[in-house]
């Protein structure tokens, strides 16, 4: 809690008293008062009633909306950085002085702000703040500006990400199935191998094409979608790493059969909250985030920011990023990426430490990862489409910096320029309660016959759709499938609904399905469940077949085995040491 305007003002020096008098509404300036208390008395007698409105009626445009944003503000201060986010303009507290080089007097903002050495805030006193706001208005928030100037389209990409992440997450959960993806047990990432494999099965591709380097201090823009589907499959609980493999987990199978659009809900909550992978660690190019110490800040609060500012923006609206960081600092929705830049550095520890006066400006670390975050994850996940170039060249904010001569881009994110949430976005932040997906009417036509197989009459099948046969049925060409029991049972023992095989060749089956096809259907529902392993058990082998037959039949342990064999017999596990407890009563020992 900040001091009243009387405390605040018995702080100053009788210097800055007497440098603030002149501004005093009604005060004689040619009066020369020496005395602390008297330029007290003379300051706070000027500034009751109605001098203090005309001191405001004074004051410029830009210092008024100052005085207005600190009054509202929730501990009565001045946030330098939001507001000039906000307007693009930062009112003056100082001006130099005529009489001495290098020196500044007050301006008559300061007879309203003071500055405490405590905090490094410019604040207006309660008491003052209460009085002010008889009359000054609480000011609108920022509203996110639209993009109106929008680059030439032969500049740019344009990718509408709705339809493909509604198709990516099914895809990739059924790779995971039928495909060796490598992942590293300790940072959960896939190996470049893997990343290959799943760019190839992106719909669209990836954002960029796969470039090799030609020397290896090139910098690489490399895979986004491909790297970040195995983070996001694993952090939403979809996949688990299993001996350096990417597995589908239960909740993987399930989540083949709901709808898509709740799976990416779930994904981008789950993300929200992870502390598994910091996006900033793909900005290659700055150095020492695993430095020791407590260098970077914590993720959930992160990327809450940049949820809650996606949140009041405006839906189906190109929004420039740039101006979208703007419209974040001057909101409220600011955060930070590092508690320590001078850990941070590019090339070179000393030199090119982030640490330095205008080398850790907002563009240069915060837009970075709120890029990151936009295009390798929102973007991945459908929520917003993107706009935008190749990253070399496309920004030159960061050339100031100390070692950046030989870098053509400071991140590999660089090149986005504009994003737009899509109703799937809408749906996703919560700002709609249902999201229906727009129904893609598939040309390709098939002909189940009573053989079971599967050919494509015509047309080519989407790669979610030859993946859903490639998982029930054996390819025989190209354009054949042919269904047997033994795949369609081994589908159902790892939870796949077969009903999800039915819907898909009678909506594209030309005709109705043939009784045998059905009947096929019906009868592997039922065999696929036929059998249910209910828990392991330790075959036993007895050393006759009267210790068998005694044991088989005696009271005290006929409940918890079964006789298998002339001389053997089946523990549970779960009975086992039970098991072997009653023997010891009936005096035989078991080894192992």
């Amino acid at each position: 809690m900040y001091p009243c305007f009387t405390e605040s003002l018995q702080l100053q020096t009788v210097p800055d008293l007497k440098n603030l008098l002149p501004h005093v509404p009604g005060a004689s300036h040619a009066t020369q008062i020496g005395n602390k208390t008297a330029l007290l008395s003379a300051i706070e007698s000027g500034l009751q009633g109605a001098h203090l409105r005309t001191m405001w009626d004074a004051l410029g445009p830009v210092e008024k909306d100052a005085v207005a944003e600190a009054v509202y503000h929730p501990a009565g201060e001045y946030d330098g950085v939001a507001f000039e986010a906000k307007y693009q303009a930062s009112p003056l507290f100082a001006i130099a002085a005529k009489q001495r080089y290098g020196t500044q007097k007050p301006t008559a903002l300061c007879l309203l702000f003071f500055y405490s050495k405590e905090t490094r805030r410019w604040y207006i006193p309660p008491d003052l703040r209460a009085r002010l706001a008889s009359w000054v208005a609480q000011p609108a928030r920022m509203v996110m500006p639209v993009a109106r100037d929008l680059p030439p389209e032969d500049e740019v990409t344009v990718r509408c990400t709705e339809r493909d992440a509604l198709q990516d997450v099914l895809v990739l959960l059924r790779t995971l199935e039928q495909t060796r993806v490598q992942v590293s047990d300790k940072t959960a990432v896939a190996s470049a191998a893997s990343q290959r494999l799943i760019s190839a099965q992106l719909a669209g591709g990836d954002f960029y094409p796969w470039i090799d380097k030609q020397d290896k201090w090139d910098q690489q823009v490399g895979p986004i979608k491909a790297f970040a589907w195995p983070l996001l499959l694993q952090v939403g609980g979809l996949a688990t790493c299993v001996s350096g493999r990417l597995k589908p987990t239960p909740a993987g199978i399930k989540a083949l059969s709901a709808p898509p659009a709740q799976t990416l809900r779930s994904l981008w909550r789950k993300w929200l909250q992870t502390a598994a992978f910091d996006e900033f660690s793909r900005v290659d190019a700055i150095k020492g985030q695993q430095s020791a110490g407590r260098v970077m800040t914590a993720l959930a609060p992160r990327r809450e920011a940049i949820h809650a500012a996606l949140r009041e923006c405006p839906v189906g609206q190109w929004m420039q990023v740039d101006t979208l960081g703007r419209f974040m600092r001057g909101n409220g929705f600011d955060f930070d990426v590092a508690h320590n830049t001078w850990s941070l550095y590019i090339a070179d520890k000393q030199y090119g430490a982030l640490g330095y006066s205008g080398f850790h400006d907002w563009n240069i670390v915060q837009l970075r990862y709120l890029m990151a975050v936009l295009l390798e994850y929102a973007a991945t996940l459908g929520l917003v489409d993107v706009m935008y170039s190749e990253p070399q060249g496309a920004r030159t904010d960061f050339q100031n910096n100390w070692g950046t001569d030989e870098l053509a881009f400071l991140s590999r994110y660089d090149g986005l320029q504009c994003i737009r949430i899509n109703p799937l976005g809408a749906y996703v932040l919560g700002l709609s309660e249902d999201y229906l997906p727009t129904v893609q009417v598939s040309e390709a036509r098939l002909l189940v016959l009573p053989n079971l197989q599967v050919k494509v009459l015509r047309g080519t099948l989407e790669p979610e759709s030859q993946l859903l046969l490639a998982m029930w049925a054996v390819s025989v060409d190209a354009r054949t499938w042919q269904l047997t029991p033994s795949k369609a049972v081994a589908a159902i023992e790892k939870s796949h609904d077969i009903d999800l095989l039915r819907q898909f060749l009678a909506s594209h089956n030309d005709g109705p399905l043939p009784e045998e096809a059905t009947a096929f259907l019906e009868r592997c529902a039922q065999d696929g469940t036929a059998l249910q392993a209910v828990g392991a058990a330790t075959l036993v082998e007895c050393r006759d077949e009267e210790t068998a037959e005694t044991l088989a039949i005696h009271p005290e342990t006929r409940s918890l085995c079964l006789r298998v064999g002339p001389a053997l017999l089946v523990v549970r596990n779960a009975h086992l040491d039970k098991f072997r407890e009653r023997l010891r009563g009936l005096g035989f020992g078991m080894v192992d």
